[in-house]
C-alpha cells in the first residue's frame, strides 16, 4: 500500500474512542504552515501502516479530493491491547527541504567479527537529514568490511551522505555509527565451601572425646 484516502473526520475529543468500534482510526495531517486537518482511516489501513511504513515511506494520499504526499510521523498505541488508536501524518512540499530520519544499512562482513576478535556494536541506527523529496533515499549503506580490529569505528565524518542530503545540525557530525569492541572473557570462580559438621569431609571426634569437646572418666 502506497496510496491512501484520508477522509475528513467530524468527531473529535473523547468521542473518538467510539470510532474504533466501527473499524475506524482517528488521524491528523500536519503541514509546514502549522495547519492541521482531522481525518480518519480504516483499522486495516492503520494496521498496515504500523507494520510496513517507515520514516521514509512516501504515501500518495487523497485529502478532500486533493492529491498530496505524506509520511507517517507518529502512532499512538493502546498500551494494553497494542492496537493503533491514532496516526499522525505530515504533508510534504516537494519543492522544499524537510527533515527525514534515514536508517543505516550495514553491508559487507567485518574481519574482526568473522575471526572472533571483537563484537560489532551499532551505536547509531539512524540519522536525521535534510533534503527534498526528490533526493530522499530509504537507507544509507555503511560498508563494514574494513573493520579488522577491536577499537575501529566508522563515524558520521567518515561517510559521504547521498547527493542532496545535509545534516540539519552538527549534533551527529562526530557521532560513531558502528564500532568494534573487544571480547570480554568472563571467568567464574566458584567459592570453596567449608564442610559443615556431620557432612562428608568433617573431622570426627577423637576417641574419648565427647561431641561437646569435654573428656569423660569412666569409674567402675
Amino acid at each position: 500500500m502506497e496510496k491512501i484516502v484520508l477522509n475528513k473526520r467530524e468527531i473529535t475529543g473523547g468521542k473518538v474512542a467510539h470510532l474504533l468500534k466501527q473499524g475506524i482510526v482517528a488521524a491528523v495531517v500536519y503541514n509546514e504552515k502549522a495547519e492541521s486537518f482531522n481525518v480518519q482511516i480504516t483499522v486495516k489501513e492503520a494496521n498496515w501502516l504500523a507494520a510496513h511504513a517507515t520514516s521514509t515511506t512516501i504515501l500518495d494520499a487523497e485529502l478532500d479530493g486533493k492529491k498530496i504526499k505524506t509520511v507517517v510521523k507518529d502512532f499512538d498505541f493502546n498500551p494494553i491491547t497494542d492496537e493503533v488508536r491514532h496516526v499522525s501524518f505530515f504533508q510534504i512540499d516537494e519543492n522544499k527541504e524537510m527533515i527525514f530520519t534515514i536508517p543505516f544499512k550495514l553491508t559487507g562482513i567485518s574481519p574482526a567479527v568473522k575471526n572472533n576478535l571483537g563484537i560489532l556494536v551499532k551505536a547509531l541506527p539512524a540519522v536525521d537529514v535534510k533534503c527534498k523529496l526528490a533526493d530522499l533515499v530509504s537507507e544509507i549503506e555503511i560498508d563494514i568490511s574494513n573493520l579488522e580490529h577491536p577499537g575501529q569505528t566508522i563515524s558520521m565524518n567518515d561517510i559521504a551522505l547521498p547527493k542532496g542530503m545535509t545534516l540539519p545540525n552538527d549534533e551527529h557530525a562526530m557521532s560513531a555509527i558502528v564500532t568494534i569492541t573487544q571480547l570480554q572473557k568472563l571467568e567464574e570462580e566458584l567459592p570453596t565451601a567449608t564442610p559443615a559438621e556431620g557432612e562428608e569431609g568433617a573431622e570426627a571426634p577423637a576417641e574419648g572425646e565427647a561431641t561437646g569437646g569435654e573428656t569423660t572418666d569412666k569409674t567402675e
